[in-house]
């Protein structure tokens, strides 16, 4: 059997995949969502943007607007996986659909057990807002995101076996997926994180926390080696035109959107 993975490309995918990945989620979910309600987009910056004008479930469904375009993202990457037959598309949109499911289930999570993000509860003019009880929301909402993540540790386990097989011969290329990926969104998204100027909490609260903790489930996936019923031939090959691709990317993303735009 071939199993073969290069990391080169696998690095390459984590510095593409990231700011591409956090632009839906910021530009194609909240501030898209603000401008078609005709809210004002005041700034963009690399995890945050700030949108004036809105009131009300406008203002709501902004601020959700992030999670439900990861959802969507992540149920079409999926469709797709299925029915694709390449290894590095297969490859590709598996990094897609998991990343997106579970940072769309770790928002749920995040929101619920600190307050803050885009569902927090409880305060005026901020993601959910002063619902009733919002303590009762937390809980809940941490409860759903953590059964929701749990499913798709399972699902993404079982998922990535049918590309690369079982087996104790799997673990170093299931380790270069999971974990070499998570390792180099999560450093480049903190790296990206520093350069913000509205100070160190958007680098922990936004960067930190959608990568290095919205991705955590990665590790498990890595570690999740079974011991049947053997591996199978699974190759992508180095490809420098991926790894340029998603450093030049991620310069981009870094230098346009890590000092934020104001408009």
């Amino acid at each position: 059997m071939i199993r073969r993975v290069d990391p080169i490309t696998v690095v390459g995918l984590g510095m593409l995949l990231m700011p591409l990945l956090t632009m839906w989620h910021e530009i194609g979910g909240h501030a898209a969502f603000c401008a078609v309600q005709g809210g004002h987009v005041q700034t963009i910056g690399a995890f945050y943007v700030d949108c004036d004008g809105l009131a009300g479930a406008p203002r709501v469904l902004m601020s959700c607007a992030g999670v439900l375009v990861n959802a969507l993202l992540s149920v079409i990457a999926f469709i797709a996986w299925r029915r694709s037959r390449s290894d590095r598309a297969r490859l590709v949109l598996w990094l897609v659909w998991v990343s997106e499911a579970f940072v769309a289930a770790g928002y749920l999570c995040f929101s619920g057990v600190t307050g803050f993000g885009d569902l927090a509860t409880g305060t005026a003019g901020q993601g959910l807002g002063a619902v009733p009880m919002p303590i009762v929301w937390r809980v809940g909402e941490f409860l759903l995101g953590a059964a929701v993540y749990a499913l798709v540790i399972i699902r993404a386990i079982k998922a990535l076996a049918t590309m690369i097989g079982n087996g104790p011969d799997t673990r170093p290329v299931r380790q270069l997926i999971a974990h070499g990926y998570y390792a180099t969104v999560g450093a480049a998204a903190v790296l990206v994180g520093l350069l913000n100027p509205v100070g160190v909490v958007v680098t922990i609260m936004s960067a930190a926390a959608s990568s290095f903790g919205g991705l955590a489930g990665m590790i498990s996936i890595g570690f999740a080696t079974r011991p049947e019923p053997g591996p199978k031939d699974f190759v992508v090959g180095r490809s420098w035109l991926v790894f340029a691709l998603g450093a030049a990317t991620l310069l981009t993303f870094a230098l346009v959107l890590g000092p934020s735009r104001n408009f």
